[in-house]
C-alpha cells in the first residue's frame, strides 16, 4: 500500500498516521488561506486544490479499509484508557467519502456564489472557517471513541458559528445565539455528562463492534438514562425539540446552508447517533434492553416519527424557500434516526444509505436556491413563478432533488423506504410496523404538498415579474447538475450496497 501513497504524500508524511494527515488537509488549507487573505485568487485555488487532495486521500484511506486495516491511532493519551483516537470503520469510510466529495462541489459553488453575491467583501475568513469546519467533520468521521467525537463535535460548532453570523446583521446575530446556545446547551448538559457516566461504568469510551455494553438487567436504568442523554445531547441531529437552531441559521449565505444541511453539521449529528447505536450500545443489546424496558430505546422511533410529521407540517406554511428547505431537513434527518432506531443490521445499513441520499438531494436543492437568489435576488416562493423558463436546467436539478425528498422513483430515497419496510416487518413488532408505515405514507403526502407546487409553478405558470435579470454563472449551474446526476446513479446502483 505504501507505494500507492508515497507519490501523493504530504511533507512529513507518516504512514501510521494516514488518518490524521487526511483529516488535517482542510485545516492546513485554512492556515494558508489565513495568511494569504489579500490574494483572493490564491484563496480560491487553495480551497479547490485542498478539496480535491482531501478526496484523493480519503479514497486511499478507503483502500486501506478494504485491505482490512482497522487500526486505532492514538493521537493523545490521557491515561486510564482515555484518549483522542482515530479509527477506520464502515460508517466512517462512507461518511468521509461523502464529506470529501461534496466539499469539492461546495468549494467551487461557494467561491462563485460569494464573488457574485457578496462582491467587494473580504471572504477569505469565510473560506478559512469553511475549511476548518470540514476538517472537524473529517475528524468526527474518523473518530475512534466518544471522547474524540465530542471534542471535534464542539469544535465544529465553534468553527461554523462565524459562518452562520457572516452577514453581521441583527438577524444573523440572533440566529448565531440560537445556534450556539442550543448546540452548546445540549452537548454540555446532556452529551458530556453521558460520556462521564459511560466512562465511569465501563472504563472505556472506544467504539467497539457490538458495543461496550453487555446485557445485564442491573444496567436497564443506566442504559435508559444514558441513551436518552446521548440522543438529545447530540443537538445537531435536530430531533425535536432540539431543532430551533436550524431554521434560524438560514440567514447565513446559501453555501453555508448547504454546508450545514448536506455536508458537515447536521450530517455529523445523525452520523454520531448511528455510531453510538452501533458501537457504544450495540443493536443486539438495545433490543434486549428494550424488551425489558420500553424506555431503554423503544421511544426513539416515535420521537423521530413525531419530528418527521411535525416538521413537514411546519414546512407547508413557509413562504421563504430556504426556510422551507430547513424544516424539510429537520424532517428528513429524522428518517435516518427512525431507520436506525429499529436496531437491526439492515435498518442501520438503510439509515446510512438514507443519509447519503439525503445529502446529495438536499445539497442540490440548496445549490438551486442559491442560484435563484444570485440571479433574481428573490427568496420567497410566490415570487419565483415561471423561473423554470429562464433556468430550465437548474430547475430540473431542483425537481430531481425534490423527488428525492418525496421518495418516489427515480429517487434513491425510494429504496430506503422500501427496504425499511422489510426491516420493520421482519422485527415482528406490529405496533411499530403500523406506526412506521403511517409515518412514511403521511410524510410522503406532506412532502408532495410543499414540493410539487413549487415545481409546477416554476415550469407552468407565467412570471409576474422579470426573472431574466442576470445570466447564471456556469459554476453555479454545474454543482447542482452533478449532484442531481449522482442521485440517479445511486438509484440505479443501490444493489451494489444491498
Amino acid at each position: 500500500m505504501d507505494y500507492i501513497l508515497t507519490p501523493l504524500s504530504l511533507p512529513l508524511f507518516i504512514t501510521e498516521n494516514y488518518l490524521f494527515i487526511t483529516a488535517l488537509i482542510p485545516l492546513l488549507s485554512a492556515v494558508i488561506i489565513f495568511f494569504t487573505g489579500k490574494w483572493p485568487r490564491v484563496n480560491n485555488g487553495v480551497t479547490v486544490a485542498s478539496s480535491v487532495l482531501l478526496f484523493t486521500y480519503v479514497c486511499l484511506c478507503t483502500l486501506y479499509w478494504v485491505l482490512n486495516d482497522t487500526s486505532q491511532f492514538i493521537l493523545m493519551d490521557f491515561g486510564n484508557n482515555l484518549h483522542i483516537s482515530l479509527k477506520l470503520e464502515f460508517t466512517g469510510v462512507i461518511f468521509s467519502l461523502l464529506i470529501s466529495f461534496l466539499w469539492i462541489l461546495t468549494s467551487i459553488y461557494a467561491i462563485c456564489y460569494m464573488q457574485n453575491t457578496y462582491a467587494g467583501s473580504n471572504y477569505s475568513n469565510f473560506l478559512c472557517f469553511l475549511s476548518v469546519s470540514i476538517s472537524c467533520a473529517m475528524f468526527i468521521a474518523f473518530s475512534g471513541d466518544l471522547l474524540t467525537t465530542f471534542v471535534f463535535y464542539e469544535l465544529l460548532t465553534i468553527s461554523t458559528y462565524p459562518l452562520v453570523t457572516y452577514n453581521s446583521t441583527n438577524e444573523s446575530v440572533i440566529a448565531g445565539r440560537y445556534y450556539f446556545g442550543v448546540l452548546f446547551f445540549s452537548s454540555l448538559v446532556l452529551f458530556f455528562p453521558a460520556i462521564g457516566l459511560l466512562c465511569n461504568e465501563f472504563h472505556t469510551l472506544d467504539f467497539v463492534s457490538g458495543g461496550i455494553f453487555k446485557f445485564d438487567t442491573s444496567l436497564i436504568t443506566f442504559t435508559t438514562v444514558c441513551f436518552a442523554m446521548l440522543i438529545y445531547g447530540i443537538g445537531k441531529a435536530a430531533l425535536m425539540p432540539m431543532h430551533f437552531w436550524l431554521p434560524k441559521a438560514m440567514v447565513a449565505p446559501t453555501p453555508v446552508s448547504a454546508l450545514l444541511h448536506a455536508v458537515a453539521v447536521v450530517k455529523s449529528g445523525v452520523f454520531i447517533i448511528i455510531k453510538v447505536i452501533l458501537y457504544t450500545f450495540g443493536t443486539d443489546n438495545l433490543q434486549r434492553f428494550m424488551q425489558q424496558n420500553w424506555f431503554a430505546g423503544g421511544w426513539l422511533p416515535y420521537a423521530a416519527g413525531f419530528t418527521i410529521i411535525t416538521a413537514s407540517l411546519i414546512a407547508l406554511k413557509q413562504k421563504e424557500l430556504k426556510k422551507l428547505l430547513a424544516y424539510s431537513t429537520v424532517s428528513q434527518l429524522s428518517y435516518v434516526v427512525l431507520f436506525a432506531s429499529i436496531f437491526s443490521d439492515l435498518s442501520v445499513k438503510v439509515a446510512i444509505f438514507q443519509l447519503v441520499c439525503h445529502a446529495f438531494a438536499k445539497i442540490t436543492l440548496f445549490f438551486v436556491a442559491g442560484s435563484i437568489i444570485a440571479k433574481t435576488g428573490e427568496k420567497y416562493i410566490d415570487r419565483i413563478h415561471g423561473i423554470g423558463r429562464s433556468m430550465p436546467v437548474t430547475m430540473m436539478a431542483f425537481t430531481i432533488g425534490a423527488l428525492s425528498m418525496i421518495g418516489v422513483p427515480p429517487a434513491p430515497t425510494f429504496w430506503g423506504k422500501f427496504l425499511i419496510f422489510q426491516a420493520i416487518f421482519n422485527s415482528g413488532n406490529v405496533t411499530l410496523s403500523v406506526f412506521v408505515t403511517l409515518v412514511l405514507i403521511i410524510s410522503t403526502v406532506l412532502n408532495s404538498m410543499y414540493f410539487l407546487p413549487i415545481i409546477y409553478n416554476a415550469f407552468f405558470l407565467k412570471s409576474s415579474q422579470n426573472l431574466f435579470i442576470k445570466k447564471t454563472p456556469i459554476f453555479l449551474v454545474l454543482p447542482p447538475i452533478i449532484t442531481a446526476i449522482c442521485t440517479f446513479v445511486i438509484f440505479f446502483g443501490y444493489q451494489i450496497i444491498f
